[in-house]
Formats: structure tokens, C-alpha cells, sequence
């Protein structure tokens, strides 16, 4: 099983676009993730796993491999916490993967499934837009940034719940409104 999530990292003021890929095949249940990542994003790991535990989807004993790309790059922070659950519950099945292919996604997870805000939404969903991305998943916390992008929808979001229960259709979500400073 297979899937995709796009992300974005800062590098100084401006967002560097980063591809999410989770592999879940058989053999001895490991969990690792690889893309040269500083220790917070390697730490990325628990805080997801007890995430989806505690939101009620746990993790099946399986061979998962996250890749974050490009690999040159230096993955640092923790708003890859949430593109990764999110590329982890699209594998196991859990949301459809075509649709949680569609966004942009940012967010810190809280241990309890909570999604925390994080620095530089706004640099992301401009460096996202001007990539072609149309739609964004990011924290509520940054609502005041997500309002300044003209042009694109930007969902936010407050739990990782809320976000599954979204990308199934089973939630509706209304996008932020544009605001001009």
C-alpha cells in the first residue's frame, strides 16, 4: 500500500515544497522514515503513532516506510506531524488517497490527535499556490495567515480527527475567507 501527501519546510523566509510518500508492506513491523531529518522530524514518529492511537486508529503491525522528499534537503521542525498521519491513514485505507493527495497539509500533532499551530503558513501556501496547489489543510491556530492567500482554499483544522473525518466526506469543513490586510 501506498500514498502521497505534499508539504512544504521552511528554508530561512521561504517554503521549499516536500513530498510525503508512506509504504506499508509485510514483513517485521518497523517503522521507519528517511529523507535526511533532523531529530524533532525523526521524533515525528511517536508523536504520530500515539496520535492515531488516540484517535482511535491504531497502527497495524507492518513494514512502513515514510520517505520525505527531496532527500537533499534538510527536513527540520514539526510540522511534517500531521502530512505524515495523514499519508499513513490514506495507506492503511482509513481516507481516500486520491483526495488527501489534493491538498497541501501542515500541522504539529498533540500526543491527544489535537493539531497544533506552527511557523511559516503563510511562506507554504504562497510557495504551494505558485506551485499549482489549489487547496490547504493547516492548523487553526494560523488562520490568520491562511486568510491573507487570495486565490486557494484553506481548510483549518483543530484535530486529526476532524481532518479524517473531512478528506472522508463525512465532515464538512468551510475554507477560510479571504481577508486583505
Amino acid at each position: 500500500m501506498y500514498s502521497t501527501v505534499r508539504t512544504a519546510v521552511l528554508d530561512g523566509i521561504s517554503a521549499i515544497p516536500v513530498q510525503v510518500e508512506v509504504d506499508i508492506s509485510t514483513g517485521m513491523p518497523v517503522f521507519d522514515m528517511v529523507g535526511f531529518l533532523a531529530s524533532a522530524v525523526k521524533e515525528a514518529r511517536e508523536r504520530v503513532r500515539i496520535s492515531l492511537k488516540n484517535t482511535g486508529v491504531p497502527m497495524p503491525p507492518k513494514r512502513i516506510t515514510v520517505n520525505l522528499s527531496p532527500a537533499n534537503l534538510r527536513k527540520e521542525g514539526t510540522s511534517f506531524d500531521l502530512p505524515i498521519a495523514v499519508a499513513l491513514l490514506a495507506a492503511f485505507g482509513r481516507v481516500p488517497a486520491d483526495r488527501a493527495s489534493e491538498y497541501l497539509v501542515l500541522g504539529e500533532l498533540g500526543l491527544d490527535g489535537r493539531v497544533c499551530g506552527i511557523q511559516g503558513v503563510l511562506a507554504m501556501i504562497l510557495e504551494g499556490r505558485r506551485q499549482g496547489m489549489a487547496r490547504f489543510i493547516v492548523p487553526a491556530e494560523n488562520v490568520g495567515e491562511a486568510a491573507l492567500v487570495k486565490g486557494v482554499q484553506v481548510y483549518c483544522v483543530e484535530s486529526l480527527q476532524q481532518v479524517r473525518l473531512f478528506l472522508r466526506g463525512e465532515k464538512e469543513t468551510q475554507p477560510v475567507k479571504y481577508r486583505e490586510e
